[in-house]
């Protein structure tokens, strides 16, 4: 079969649950519904790392933000790109034949811009700025403040997400006409929204007029028992003892920006769709990480590792390939997974740093499935704050070295509201995760690993002075 074109939409802030088709029976996603219905949409997939930065660098690397050493946004002083020498998923496509196009948000993962990694043409979300003068409408208004407001001041069709759905679907016309055509290509979406401030028109947030949305299943948290800097967002953003009736109006946006970027995301696939039933285009919808918007009471996201923020869709449909349907129940690494999935589907030799596996394969049974996931964060511009995630399908278990360690039972918890960690019936539990943990940090060369941290995990009395003794 010849190499695939490739679409990726990668969005960015993006929730599980805030998908139709993944159990949300009030928001209206029928586009992102339709592509999960023609695919695979997976169940437990899950975020490198909750910011921006160092995951969408683990997509572009293929790598743990441990190895590839982005760890947080440009704002915080111990920002850095990822290392220069590793592989990068846009300078193989590139180099292997591939026509590269980027549209939307690059958040400084790699160093330079994406035209220096292999990406032939590249429009910025910045660039709808300067649209707005050329057709006489006004910039966007950052008075909305970061909670956000309806953006009632353009028609819909001139928003920012509606302009960059048109640029995606210029590269895509421009990929299969002229030169072009003939290229297999990979045309890269990476929308800003949901991200907050959500602005969408006022013609999507009509379509919750009236809606009464429910809390999410982790609102009611007193945030007793948990790290105290998960108290401090409270602080940072204004929001202590906000009830539900409080936070509604800014989930409604939310729900709106969702729904106005899955109308954007409709469009663009019905142009890879227009090219018929032979068309040989793998599609991949996902995002770098969740959004808490009133979930544990809090918002954005940052210092900690809950499923609001770790939890996110990803759907990849390829005609003939991935069976229409699948609801896969094996747990996903989304960055590093797709990035290894696009270079296996393109034909590209993976370099050893790419870490994932290939989603295709897998969806086949040809590609082991996992039981358990990981994660890791390290602190954004108010902090460095360094946290290890490991969870399978009934428990959940958080290292935070400096500020207390969270043990969630899912089964009996799904919205991780009460801190197990001083129960001594859930002892055993304790133990096998965080032997489990350190495990995978040995296999990823995770620095925070060392001979004091060891003791601390697994609890071996004396266990640095024999290391020391035996050095």
């Amino acid at each position: 079969m010849a190499f695939p074109n490739i679409l990726l939409i990668h969005s960015d802030q993006h929730r599980y649950d805030a998908v139709a088709s993944n159990g949300n029976g009030l928001i209206r996603t029928p586009n992102l519904d339709r592509l999960a219905a023609d695919g695979a949409s997976f169940v437990h997939a899950f975020s490198t790392c909750p910011v921006c930065t160092p995951a969408r660098a683990s997509l572009m690397t293929g790598a743990w933000p441990t190895t590839h050493r982005s760890l947080c946004i440009p704002t915080s002083d111990f920002w850095q790109p990822a290392r220069r020498e590793l592989p990068v998923l846009t300078e193989l496509l590139s180099a292997a034949g591939y026509y590269v196009g980027m549209v939307g948000k690059y958040h400084q993962e790699l160093e330079g811009d994406p035209t220096d990694h292999g990406v032939a043409d590249y429009i910025p979300t910045g660039a709808y700025r300067s649209w707005c003068t050329e057709h006489g409408l006004p910039a966007p208004d950052r008075r909305m403040g970061l909670f956000g407001a309806v953006m009632d001041d353009r028609p819909a069709d001139a928003s920012p997400v509606a302009f960059q759905a048109d640029r995606v679907i210029e590269l895509l016309d421009r990929a299969s006409v002229g030169a072009k055509a003939g290229t297999p290509f990979l045309i890269r979406w990476d929308p800003p929204e949901p991200h907050l401030p959500c602005r969408p028109p006022k013609a999507f947030l009509d379509v919750y007029d009236g809606v009464s949305i429910p809390p999410w299943p982790s609102f009611p948290d007193s945030l007793d028992g948990k790290p105290e800097p998960q108290r401090r967002q409270h602080s940072m953003w204004g929001t202590g003892g906000w009830d539900w009736k409080r936070w509604e109006p800014f989930v409604r946006l939310y729900y709106a920006q969702v729904t106005e970027l899955d109308h954007h995301i409709g469009r663009v696939l019905d142009r890879i769709d227009a090219a018929g039933p032979g068309d040989n285009t793998l599609v991949i919808y996902s995002t770098d990480h969740g959004d808490f918007c009133g979930g544990h009471g809090l918002m954005d996201k940052h210092f900690s590792m809950y499923d609001d923020i770790m939890r996110v869709p990803l759907i990849v449909r390829w005609p003939d390939r991935v069976a229409a349907g699948l609801r896969p129940n094996g747990f996903v690494s989304q960055e590093i997974d797709i990035a290894r999935t696009i270079l296996s589907a393109a034909g590209v030799a993976v370099p050893e740093s790419f870490v994932g596996v290939d989603l295709v394969e897998q969806t086949a049974g040809r590609a082991p499935s996992r039981d358990d996931i990981f994660g890791q964060y390290f602190g954004t511009e108010s902090a460095m704050y360094s946290s290890r995630m490991v969870r399978d399908r009934s428990w959940k278990y958080v290292w935070n070295p400096l500020h207390g360690d969270e043990l969630y039972h899912l089964d009996a918890d799904p919205g991780e509201l009460v801190n197990l960690i001083h129960d001594p019936a859930c002892s055993d539990q304790l133990a096998r995760l965080r032997r489990k943990l350190v495990d995978w940090m040995e296999s990823v060369g995770d620095r925070l690993l060392n001979l004091w941290t060891r003791v601390e995990l697994l609890g071996e009395p004396n266990a640095w002075q024999r290391a020391v003794e035996g050095l």
